[in-house]
């Protein structure tokens, strides 16, 4: 199994990047709104080309220029997730834009009723992630259409097919109001908001209510409940006997995503060994029994249980008779029995 050739002067420069441009304009959504102008053309030529219910995530320089684009076919049993990031193991790698950090943004889609619901997740960078309005956030959620801009760098969600046409149909101002829910001025009410302010999330029939296709919402309010241990062990002798890591979880925790790997002042869970990533995955929280685990664009890869080798896999579910693979290294949870969830 390869070791981390990630190790690089590009991938130290990570922790002390530039920090991002002031936002000393008067107004960032016009800005983002004339790039939205000149590259709309092409995300409506593009997302004609999407299959119905799909998605398409295109990124795109200041100048509206796409350098990335990703289709996402709609989620079943799993969430779908995309990395964005320099690394060239992201799903969608944005190449020369040095206030983007190697793995920049974890996107998460999510199905249910109607249009997909997407979350994203800050993993840490200096440049941040900021809204239409030029909000930075931790993360963010929105439905269905939005865009976030990361450092000189702009990504737009947009529904594939005569969906995707129609929305970006209209003059410019009229479309990047459908887009965003906001004009260029900056006035009306944002689509994409952060994960922190977000509103409740619509529960899905029966007697016993359930969260919108497995998605949480994220609570700021709620007091954080236990929940339960994580565990990162290595499998493999190192001379001292087996290397045991563990945290203590609370669903705050969770909520906000919880990121594991070498980086011990990005990651909550940081582990050693090459094998490791320094940012290699995140968890996040999907049920009473069951945790994601996202591969964070890492080396050695995400995977089940037992498997060490094969392709890795974009998340992975977690409970407590299944842990998951990070390289060589073993994550298990061991989960409280008295979690009481909102």
């Amino acid at each position: 199994m390869p070791l981390n050739p990630e190790d690089s002067a590009d991938e130290h420069r990570v922790a002390g990047e530039l920090a991002p441009e002031a936002l000393d304009e008067p107004n960032p959504t016009l800005l983002l709104a004339e790039c939205f102008a000149r590259a709309r053309p092409v995300l409506r030529a593009l997302v004609a080309g999407v299959d119905p219910g799909d998605e398409l995530v295109v990124a795109t320089d200041r100048k509206g220029f796409p350098v990335a684009q990703r289709v996402l076919r709609r989620p079943r049993d799993l969430p779908r997730a995309v990395v964005i990031g320099r690394h060239n193991r992201c799903a969608l790698s944005i190449p020369n834009d040095n206030r983007v950090s190697l793995r920049h943004v974890l996107l998460t889609a999510w199905a249910g009723d109607g249009p997909i619901r997407f979350r994203g997740y800050d993993l840490g960078g200096r440049a941040g992630v900021q809204l239409a309005d030029g909000k930075r956030v931790p993360g963010f959620s929105f439905i269905g259409h939005g865009l976030i801009s990361l450092g000189r760098t702009v990504v737009f969600v947009l529904p594939g097919g005569a969906t995707g046409v129609e929305l970006l149909g209209g003059d410019d101002p009229g479309a990047f109001r459908a887009l965003t829910g906001l004009d260029p001025a900056g006035s009306g009410v944002r689509r994409a908001v952060s994960a922190t302010s977000e509103p409740g999330v619509a529960h899905i029939g029966g007697d016993e209510p359930r969260e919108f296709g497995g998605y949480r919402g994220l609570d700021v309010d709620a007091r954080p409940q236990p929940r339960g241990l994580l565990r990162l062990r290595s499998t493999k002798q190192a001379g001292r006997g087996e290397e045991v890591r563990e945290l203590d979880l609370d669903s705050r925790q969770l909520q906000r995503g919880l990121l594991i790997g070498r980086y011990s002042d990005r990651c909550s869970l940081a582990g050693h060994g090459r094998n490791l990533s320094r940012v290699h995955a995140l968890v996040a929280e999907e049920s009473p029994r069951s945790l994601l685990v996202y591969d964070l664009a890492s080396t050695n890869g995400v995977r089940p249980a037992g498997m060490t080798e094969g392709p890795s896999h974009p998340v992975v579910r977690l409970t407590e008779d299944s842990p998951v693979m990070l390289g060589h290294f073993e994550l298990a949870w061991v989960p409280n029995r008295a979690v009481k969830i909102h």
